[in-house]
């Protein structure tokens, strides 16, 4: 049992770090995820669309008129955009005889349009971390470009960052990089590209760089949504190259209401000689508006030429939207831990608090 006491740590960071987009709904309304978000990539802030009108009408469970949306202004000014992101856990964990408060994050954000082409974002987050970058929508095929420190895109980028296709890879919180991305998204497409430090310090320590790249691909067949996505990442390091890739896939059915998400990633590190595999899939169905059930399957293995070692995990959520600023996430995380030799029950209760 004292083996598993550092896991209470690992149980506090459970949830959902500094804020990421929910891939449910671009799957759902077949969309790209900056529609609602101010990052190309998706994730963090919310532009106006997102936080005002996305937020109150498509999400909420309680459906606001359009006369009294109109009432919350997340602008401070006609080019000046603030939002932000907090979360407060409960975590029990009954083998442990332990639960807890804690507040897991506080994100403020700030995006300012200086031109209606390019504008300039800031993120800072409660404990550590922060993005910045500009953004300039100046090529072709709705393309653009920015530069800064942020997160590369890669995968779905799945709002839990304890995702194992996040935390036990190359994405746990915090995992910003300085460089620069350009991405195109013609219908039904969307790329990027980047090229960045790969390494979390302000300075490169060598001469290598480290690649980024992302393509997705949308359509409709006999009433189905389809998403098919591949993803990419090199990184040249003194220590060894590593190289990351895998494809990512979502299905829409039912009229939205049944959406499949999922993701695998190989992992090969050139300097220790080690190849990892990590997935994480997820089935969420709309019991009707602003409250989804959803059950996810996430497996690990740190070595894949070794047979010991992997470790799996199940879980099962209610995911309830009140109204357009507020989201109250139950749920039970069931572990099969080979490291430890041990099997737990976790359960946490997520107060998420948004605009």
């Amino acid at each position: 049992m004292k083996d598993r006491i550092p896991l209470i740590l690992t149980a506090i960071l459970m949830i959902h770090l500094p804020a990421s987009a929910l891939p449910r709904f671009g799957a759902q309304y077949e969309q790209k995820c900056n529609l609602c978000h101010v990052s190309p990539s998706g994730g963090g802030m919310r532009n106006a669309y997102g936080s005002q009108y996305f937020a109150q009408t498509e999400l909420a469970a309680h459906k606001l008129p359009m006369e009294e949306i109109s009432k919350f202004q997340p602008n401070v000014s006609d080019n000046i955009l603030i939002g932000m992101d907090g979360r407060t856990l409960y975590i029990h964990d009954e083998s442990l005889e332990q639960s807890s408060f804690f507040q897991m994050e506080g994100n403020f954000y700030l995006d300012a349009q200086v031109t209606p082409k390019f504008n300039v974002s800031v993120f800072k987050g409660l404990y550590s971390g922060f993005e910045i970058f500009g953004t300039g929508y100046y090529l072709p095929l709705h393309g653009y470009i920015r530069a800064g420190k942020f997160q590369p895109s890669y995968g779905w980028r799945f709002e839990d960052h304890t995702s194992f296709v996040r935390e036990k890879m190359l994405w746990p919180p915090n995992s910003y990089d300085t460089g620069m991305e350009i991405g195109f998204y013609p219908q039904g497409i969307s790329a990027n590209i980047g090229m960045f430090n790969g390494t979390g310090g302000q300075l490169d320590n060598d001469r290598g760089k480290a690649v980024a790249a992302r393509l997705e691909y949308r359509l409709k067949i006999v009433g189905l949504g389809l998403g098919l996505a591949g993803s990419f990442w090199q990184n040249d390091r003194t220590s060894g190259r590593i190289d990351m890739y895998g494809p990512a896939y979502y299905l829409k059915a039912w009229q939205g209401k049944l959406i499949y998400l999922g993701e695998l990633d190989w992992l090969d590190d050139k300097g220790s000689n080690t190849k990892l595999f990590a997935t994480t899939q997820s089935l969420a169905f709309r019991l009707t508006q602003g409250i989804w059930i959803e059950g996810k399957y996430d497996f690990h293995d740190p070595d894949v030429d070794l047979k010991s070692g992997a470790t799996s995990r199940y879980s099962l959520s209610i995911d309830y939207f009140p109204i357009g600023f507020l989201e109250l996430e139950p749920s039970l995380r069931f572990y099969n831990d080979d490291v430890i030799n041990d099997d737990y029950v976790i359960f946490i209760q997520q107060f998420h608090f948004f605009f």
